[in-house]
């Protein structure tokens, strides 16, 4: 299996998330993240990530994917309440 490459914005940590917590939602063997297709009429697909980190902080990470194990983080912010309630209920199912 290749290892996981992530490469980052600068503005990727303008809402105060750090590397270590986008990893821990990428690399979170209990919790894992739930990844979609967030926007398609762009020139590259632009796909979120929502999950947990260790210490129990929910974020979304949007990101694009360059490679099959290479992602470019775009944004990491704080889920908003609707969307934890709804990544809640996912999580419920599995």
């Amino acid at each position: 299996m290749t290892p996981l490459q992530l490469k980052f914005v600068k503005n990727a940590f303008k809402h105060g998330v750090t590397e270590n917590e986008i990893w821990e939602v990428f690399l979170n063997r209990e919790q894992r993240c739930v990844i979609v297709l967030y926007k398609t009429k762009t020139a590259d697909k632009i796909y979120n990530a929502y999950g947990i980190t260790e210490a129990g902080r929910y974020l979304e990470i949007g990101f694009i994917k360059e490679t099959k194990n290479t992602y470019r983080v775009i944004h990491a912010m704080d889920m908003r309440r609707s969307t934890r309630i709804r990544f809640k209920k996912i999580m419920r199912k599995k």
